[in-house]
């Protein structure tokens, strides 16, 4: 039986494993969100430095910046960035899954709750609620062909309203989307964040 080349022992340069040069935007919404990105990290993801094309990044990020930083957000911010991780984690992203926990952190949330976090939510004595929103990720995540209304009253059960569920659907929905972007085009962790992480 053919073998399948295995791509993770290819080295590659550069911020991911696609092979195009890296040359500076001229698109002034990209270029917003990279100075963002300089502003609030101390330097550019590499993500919003990859070939987007026009006018894609903008939707894209756009919609995820609104989602997990907006000022009307349904869910707290720290529950929002829980089901992020729990979702990252488990897809094995290392790029989301040191973002999510180092933002997790940042918000307050204590070092070795993270750390247990990132090895298994069920083990790291959440709160019913913060319970109920990981099991949501888990299972949406992991079994997303059995999804049906049972996944919701997960939620339901929790004491969420409709709309919070709605909301947490869609960071679930995203950083599942997120995840798989990053992970087949290879998308490399930034050193700043790797460091920071390290030394948190």
């Amino acid at each position: 039986m053919a073998t399948r080349k295995n791509a993770r022992t290819k080295k590659h340069d550069g911020i991911s494993s696609l092979r195009v040069p890296l040359t500076k935007t001229k698109d002034a919404d990209v270029r917003k969100f990279q100075e963002a990105s300089q502003q609030r990290l101390g330097y550019v993801r590499n993500f919003l430095q990859l070939p987007w094309g026009p006018g894609r990044l903008a939707l894209y990020q756009g919609y995820i910046d609104l989602l997990m930083r907006g000022d009307d957000g349904r869910l707290p911010a720290r529950e929002r960035e829980l089901l992020a991780l729990v979702t990252s984690v488990e897809n094995r992203c290392e790029v989301c899954v040191i973002s999510h926990a180092s933002a997790l952190e940042r918000m307050g949330m204590a070092k070795p709750l993270v750390d247990l976090l990132c090895i298994s939510w069920r083990r790291a004595g959440l709160a019913p609620r913060e319970y109920a929103l990981a099991e949501f990720a888990w299972r949406l995540t992991t079994d997303a062909a059995q999804a049906d209304e049972s996944y919701l009253d997960i939620l339901r059960d929790a004491g969420l309203s409709e709309l919070e569920i709605m909301e947490a659907a869609q960071v679930v929905a995203i950083f599942n989307a997120n995840n798989r972007f990053n992970s087949v085009l290879g998308v490399r962790v930034n050193p700043q964040a790797h460091e920071g992480y390290r030394k948190r």
